[in-house]
């Protein structure tokens, strides 16, 4: 027997364990809570200044820690990125809202305004379901063939060019169009401050930046390595109607792609992302705690949780073909979850906002393939 899990109509699914919720919502309230995430935020921002110091040294073994220890203080500035858009550090949102500002500017991804990464990626907990500026199938499809086959070409050798396109659409959008025109000073300030921060860089160094960025598109890939497994939901494009999905859609449509389930420690390399199906039960459940509610909520052969080992195949094999289609479909047996057929996503970083592009023209969906194919 098989049964297509992602389909609108999930089977049904018993979610009876109810936890104390307003403990894991109020725990960050405790000092050891604050210890917590002060030696993690600590962490982060010393972290990444000692890995810019070791980029800059003549040793390549201290080059190589550099690259290692920039790329992990990038995804977890992400991630904390996202802890502050849910409220879990500080009580007060001023101070979480600060602090997602300053993991922004260390990740690249200030050029979405805060408020609005933060309503955008509350809106994808709130309607179950992802959003897109435009269709990426279709907006490539549009291009001329030459530019086409060299996003393939980078596409193919792990080059992330549609992640960076998507940024730099954030970034040159309020100089593009009228719906962010009040937000231009504030954009050109930033790549003022950050082009001059690197060209000292540059000046100083060359091999360190070229370092530099070879450690963001390692931290880009892992990003939406993570990302492009954890939703099977249904993508809109920005203005479409929205139907009313169920807490059963939502758990059938959502995965707990863990590094190790074993070794529930490897998980914090990820800063505990990836209990994703307990995180979307409590979104207010502070990343140290999630184990815990995970381990309250589902037994430890819950359907819904896959190994990252297991997807590596997926990510690999599929990083062409997800670009021109469907997420795909994860297919469930008596022997488990079959993922044969699960493609996964492309650009649904919760890292930039989205919002309609007035300047941008795109054909209408015309439901064809690749035009490589």
């Amino acid at each position: 027997m098989t049964v297509d899990i992602t389909a609108d109509k999930a089977p049904d699914r018993t979610l009876d364990k109810t936890p104390d919720f307003s403990f894991y919502i109020n725990r960050r309230t405790h000092w050891t809570s604050f210890l917590i995430n002060g030696v993690a935020i600590a962490y982060v921002v010393l972290g990444y200044g000692f890995a810019l110091f070791c980029l800059t040294q003549p040793v390549g073994w201290i080059n190589l820690a550099g690259v290692v220890l920039l790329i992990h203080t990038l995804v977890w500035a992400a991630y904390f990125v996202h802890e502050f858009v849910h409220g879990t550090i500080f009580r007060q949102p001023r101070w979480n809202a600060a602090f997602g500002r300053l993991m922004l500017f260390i990740t690249g991804s200030c050029y979405s305004a805060y408020r609005d990464i933060a309503s955008n990626h509350l809106a994808h907990h709130k309607n179950r379901a992802d959003f897109s500026v435009f269709s990426i199938p279709n907006f490539l499809r549009s291009l001329p063939k030459p530019l086409l086959q060299i996003i393939v070409a980078l596409e193919w050798l792990y080059f992330p060019v549609i992640n960076f396109m998507f940024r730099w659409l954030n970034t040159l959008s309020p100089f593009l169009g009228q719906s962010r025109r009040d937000e231009r000073l504030r954009n050109a300030a930033l790549l003022l401050l950050r082009g001059s921060l690197f060209t000292a860089l540059a000046l100083y160094d060359f091999k360190a930046v070229l370092l530099y960025f070879f450690a963001y598109i390692c931290f880009i890939n892992i990003l939406r390595f993570i990302d492009c497994f954890q939703h099977t939901y249904t993508v809109f494009q920005l203005g479409q109607p929205l139907p009313h999905y169920s807490l059963e859609h939502e758990e059938t449509n959502t995965f707990s792609n863990l590094v190790s389930r074993r070794w529930s420690w490897l998980n914090l390399l990820l800063l505990n992302f990836s209990y994703h199906n307990a995180h979307h039960r409590v979104i207010r459940c502070p990343w140290y705690l999630l184990p815990q509610l995970d381990a309250e909520l589902y037994p430890r052969n819950y359907r819904q949780y896959v190994t990252l080992g297991r997807l590596v195949r997926n990510y690999h094999c599929f990083r062409i073909h997800r670009l021109f289609n469907d997420q795909g479909v994860v297919i469930e047996t008596e022997n488990g979850l079959d993922l044969d057929r699960f493609v996964g996503a492309v650009g649904v970083s919760f890292l930039f906002s989205r919002e309609p592009l007035d300047w941008l023209k795109l054909p209408e969906d015309n439901g064809a393939t690749s035009p490589l194919a």
